[in-house]
């Protein structure tokens, strides 16, 4: 009998169910502002990290699901929380959470820069997506920003990120920042404003 229970500890129990990978895709949209190490502002082509409030300190921002499959379906239109996060150089460790909505968080493991100037900062890396009642997943991620700070999009999922974005990506990304502006402006239009 010791043996036998021996060999169920070491084998675990059959009879328990297996926790299954995550799959699909989420994307975040809207304004950031481009920081310095301190995240004080700084110019996208010399920032060194990421400030979603652009408040100067390194906390986190609220921003909605404007892309949602898979398993992160039931998670569009709700809002995910995002980490502010340095990314060059990534402190050792790298940050977790960088995002999380609902079950699910995103820890970030690695970074690389795919385009840094005047006009666009696109990141691209690798990380462990986490869900209650799934089993960790490996992960991968893109942020994409525009100058000034003024949007961007951020998508991850289980599946490979390709370095250079594929056109429909462009197009979610335009279609997002197009959705997100036009609230900004009823908002801004029902607040008084002449039309």
């Amino acid at each position: 009998m010791g043996a036998f229970a021996a060999l169920v500890m070491v084998m675990g129990n059959p009879g328990a169910a297996i926790a299954q990978q995550i799959t699909g895709e989420i994307g975040f949209g809207g304004a950031y502002k481009p920081a310095n190490d301190s995240f004080a502002g700084a110019l996208l082509q010399t920032a060194t990290s990421i400030d979603y409030n652009g408040n100067g300190i390194q906390d986190f921002a609220f921003r909605p699901v404007i892309l949602a499959t898979g398993d992160f379906a039931p998670f569009e239109g709700l809002l995910a929380s995002l980490s502010d996060f340095l990314f060059n150089p990534l402190p050792a460790g790298g940050v977790n959470p960088l995002w999380s909505v609902g079950v699910f968080s995103f820890a970030l493991d690695s970074i690389s820069i795919d385009t840094q100037n005047a006009s666009t900062l696109s990141l691209v890396g690798t990380g462990t997506v986490s869900g209650y009642g799934f089993a960790d997943s490996p992960g991968t991620w893109n942020f994409t920003g525009n100058p000034v700070g003024t949007r961007f999009i951020f998508s991850a999922g289980t599946g490979t990120v390709a370095a250079v974005p594929e056109p429909e990506i462009y197009a979610m990304m335009g279609i997002g920042l197009g959705l997100i502006g036009w609230i900004g402006r009823r908002k801004k239009l029902g607040n008084g404003a002449p039309a």
